[in-house]
């Protein structure tokens, strides 16, 4: 990372929060803990807070926050939280955001920027909705202006975005460091029905343990080739934004100086060992273009047909002799049977995928599934059964030891 970046002074009401889903903080904060050790030798991690069931908070530190909204991968959002009110009603919630707004120097704001309010979670609020986004707003634009800095809003494509949370009792108003949600990564130009998100495929793989120095990964039912692109870039723990995105908070003061416009890869010598498998030749041809708009198409095996046709044998004859290979992982998010797959047909095809991975001795094997059928039907139980939310779905992960 940029040696010299300009530290902020530390604000005690001025925190880094991480957002994921649900049960994620465990691992959220093991994710930013080694990408801070592998990019920072300056910065010691605190213990983060944990807020929930999916979010995580640190005391605000530029250098910390500058790493998780280039490398992050297993959150939904980063956000800088700015302000905080106990407030239940309008009117002493726009009271407190004001009087905090004339305590806020112009580190997120300045003459002329224009925002967006967006709020998530606020059901728990004596109030609609739209109130409170109007109350955050207008509080936020009346305290600049009582400082002489003059901000507008533009509902679309605004220089900061504003995030407002409920969080126990707690109304939370944070800029968004990346402006949209981490997992639109920006490599899938085509996803096909029933799409993993990135953010959750790279849950699936922090669950499962994957060492990307030992393990051979194979998804035998990949669809768009979310999680072999995922791992690819864990493994080298390459930048988040692909096809010319940027983050927003390029834009803040606070990040002006010192904001490299690539983001190398911290672990470039790391050769991950992926086999990407589906029995769909247009799916192949689409997770083609996604891992090539990623960046990682050449460390990504691509295979087509049924999984039962990648034995051990030709695993090994691939990935074994020398290579460094000792361990390898079955990772994979299959039909459920309701979006895609024959509901009927699906205890046979989980009952014939235990038995494939029966074959593979010594690997792990990883599942998200919503399916009450594929436990019993898979015939092994499991070392992991979490529950691991896929947008609407309540799914759970299940992980196993062969």
């Amino acid at each position: 990372m940029t040696p010299g970046v300009a530290v902020i002074p530390p604000n005690p009401n001025h925190y880094l929060r991480l957002v994921g889903t649900f049960g994620s903080n465990k691992v959220m904060a093991g994710e930013l803990s080694r990408l801070v050790r592998r990019a920072r030798d300056d910065v010691r991690m605190p213990v983060p807070e944990r807020c929930g069931a999916g979010s995580i908070a640190y005391p605000f530190d530029r250098r910390i926050a500058e790493v998780a909204v280039r490398y992050h991968r297993t959150s939904a959002r980063v956000l800088w939280q700015v302000m905080a009110s106990r407030a239940t009603r309008l009117e002493p919630l726009y009271a407190d955001l004001l009087a905090s707004m004339l305590r806020e120097r112009p580190s997120w704001f300045w003459h002329g920027a224009t925002l967006s309010v967006r709020a998530f979670g606020v059901q728990g609020f004596a109030a609609g909705e739209r109130q409170v986004v109007g109350v955050v707003k207008n509080a936020i634009i009346d305290g600049a202006a009582k400082q002489g800095i003059a901000l507008s809003v533009d509902p679309e494509r605004p220089d900061v975005w504003i995030d407002v949370r409920l969080l126990e009792g707690t109304v939370l108003v944070s800029v968004d460091l990346a402006g949209q949600p981490m997992h639109q990564r920006g490599y899938r130009q085509a996803a096909g029905e029933a799409p993993l998100r990135e953010d959750l495929a790279a849950m699936m793989l922090m669950l499962a343990r994957y060492d990307a120095r030992r393990d051979v990964l194979i998804d035998p039912m990949a669809g768009a080739g979310t999680l072999v692109i995922e791992a690819a870039a864990m493994a080298n723990a390459r930048g988040v934004w692909c096809s010319g995105r940027t983050p927003a908070c390029i834009k803040l003061p606070a990040f002006a100086d010192g904001w490299p416009r690539t983001a190398p890869a911290l672990f470039a010598d790391t050769r991950p060992k992926l086999i990407y498998n589906d029995i769909d030749p247009k799916a192949v041809e689409m997770a083609r273009a996604n891992a090539d708009t990623a960046g990682v198409l050449g460390q990504i095996e691509l295979s087509t047909g049924d999984f039962r046709h990648l034995s051990r044998q030709r695993v090994e004859a691939r990935f074994g002799g020398g290579d460094g290979a000792t361990s390898g992982l079955i990772l994979s998010n299959p039909p459920y049977g309701q979006r895609i797959g024959d509901a009927a047909k699906l205890p046979a095809e989980y009952r014939a995928l235990g038995a494939w991975c029966a074959s593979f001795s010594g690997y792990r094997a990883g599942f998200l599934v919503d399916n009450p059928d594929f436990e019993a039907a898979f015939a092994r139980r499991p070392v992991l059964k979490k529950p691991l939310p896929n947008g609407p779905l309540q799914s759970v992960f299940y992980l196993y030891e062969f």
